[in-house]
């Protein structure tokens, strides 16, 4: 049974863990690389540097993510795909599909080559 004497070794491997993200923090990593990189979500990844003292912005459950909206639509406009465009800038499939929407950008049909044979 884990007590403040006692923990149990999970207990001092996720330590462990939370002190390497907040030093990879610390040191300018990105949240999403940090989050890839233990295999965590986002959120949580937000969550846990918060939890141990990393001085992140408050907003909402994850990570607030600045775009460079022209940048984004003129990829899409070049032929890029949405899963492309959020892959490549680190952020959801919906966060992408919302900002060209937002912008009126005329979108593509899903799933490829749609024209007839």
């Amino acid at each position: 049974m884990e007590t403040p004497e006692h923990p149990t070794p999970e207990a001092l491997r996720r330590a462990e863990r939370n002190r390497r993200m907040v030093r990879d923090w610390e040191n300018g990593t990105p949240v999403t690389q940090i989050a890839r990189r233990y295999g965590l979500s986002l959120s949580w990844t937000g969550a846990l540097l918060r939890q141990n003292g990393a001085d992140l912005p408050k907003i909402g459950r994850g990570i607030k993510r600045e775009l460079d909206t022209d940048r984004v639509i003129a990829e899409y406009l070049d032929g890029a795909t949405v899963r492309e465009l959020a892959d490549a800038h680190h952020v959801s499939y919906g966060k992408i599909y919302r900002l060209l929407q937002q912008h009126r950008v005329p979108m593509r049909p899903r799933g490829g080559n749609n024209s007839a044979p």
